[in-house]
């Protein structure tokens, strides 16, 4: 709820504060190409394969914290529908509110000029088209935003690492399973977000390609690794075909077609974002910079290699699937997971 009222807020101060907007033409019709690619561009191939797709990153992570109503699921009340449920609604709510948002970012962006030498950053809409009172104001809202965010990635996160610890799908299951008194999974929180640290703390080196390139590594890899996840169970229900027993949510036969459409994209997506973003971090470059590189690619195999190695070194002798913690004689009474 805040971050919903933080969004309104931010919409009602971009329309009502700056003294100019851009036209309706200007927002959907006109074409930037700054990345350095394709010789600056705008209608080659390049720009429509390689540049414009590239800006798809920001709404793939827009729309990823929807998979929260599924970490949680444990804890909610008619999960079998009501998470289904939250998952649908979350993606189409996200899609349009984000979609207002950004047009009220464009619609405010009249200093094309010093979004540019900010590299796209959109601090530098709010700067030159607000006060500076209301331009602290948006900034104040975004960091509140950001932070209620922030906890709930953190939120679904422990769950998740909690739940695969105690199924003993997780390296060093018994201290990630724990829980305190308050059946506060501490440990999984602290081993989670010190790794989510460690993973972001190149984002703090500034590029020489004058753009976050390291936090676009980040957001990537943040979307890379979820979108896999998701598409393990979407692979799997596309392999089983009519043996899959659905449960009280199901999307019938409409399965097929938007279980492929699915793949696809995922497939796509992960192919484009783990691809340099700037000249500079493309091998053999003459202007080529490690810290131009988008390491995503290096992140994501890394995780794999480690998980690849894991199982067939050790897992797949043991592990035999989520452990059951739901006795069906004697209620739904879950268990506390052995400290």
């Amino acid at each position: 709820m805040v971050a919903r009222g933080g969004a309104a807020a931010v919409v009602l101060i971009l329309i009502f504060v700056p003294d100019n907007h851009q036209s309706m033409e200007f927002v959907f019709t006109e074409k930037f190409n700054n990345s350095g690619f394709a010789g600056g561009d705008n209608n080659g191939l390049a720009f429509w394969f390689y540049i414009l797709p590239l800006g798809f990153l920001l709404t793939q992570y827009t729309i990823t914290g929807f998979d929260a109503c599924a970490h949680v699921s444990e804890e909610t009340k008619g999960a079998s529908l009501a998470a289904a449920r939250g998952l649908w609604r979350s993606i189409f709510y996200s899609a349009i509110g984000g979609w207002i948002l950004l047009l009220s970012f464009l619609f405010a962006a009249t200093n094309v000029d010093a979004v540019n030498e900010a590299g796209g950053f959109s601090g530098a809409i709010f700067e030159s088209a607000l006060t500076p009172f209301f331009f602290k104001a948006v900034i104040i809202i975004s960091t509140i935003g950001q932070f209620f965010c922030g906890m709930s990635c953190v939120t679904s996160m422990s769950r998740m690492t909690y739940a695969f610890s105690r199924d003993r799908a997780v390296p060093g299951w018994t201290l990630w399973s724990k829980v305190d008194r308050n059946g506060t999974p501490v440990n999984a929180i602290i081993g989670a977000t010190v790794a989510g640290l460690i993973l972001t703390l190149p984002a703090l080196y500034k590029s020489s390609a004058g753009i976050p390139v390291a936090f676009y590594a980040v957001v990537s890899v943040a979307v890379i690794g979820l979108y896999l996840a998701f598409l393990i169970p979407i692979a799997l229900r596309l392999r089983m075909g009519d043996r899959f027993v659905p449960g009280p949510w199901t999307l019938g036969s409409k399965y097929k077609v938007l279980g492929w459409i699915s793949v696809i994209e995922i497939a796509v997506i992960c192919v484009y974002f783990i691809m340099p973003i700037v000249p500079a971090g493309v091998p053999g470059n003459d202007e080529f910079s490690w810290s131009a590189v988008n390491y995503a690619p290096i992140a994501v195999g890394g995780v794999l290699l480690l998980v690849a190695v894991w199982w067939y070194a050790s897992a797949r002798k043991w592990f035999t699937g989520p452990r059951r913690t739901i006795d069906e004689a004697d209620g739904p009474e879950v268990e506390q997971p052995v400290a």
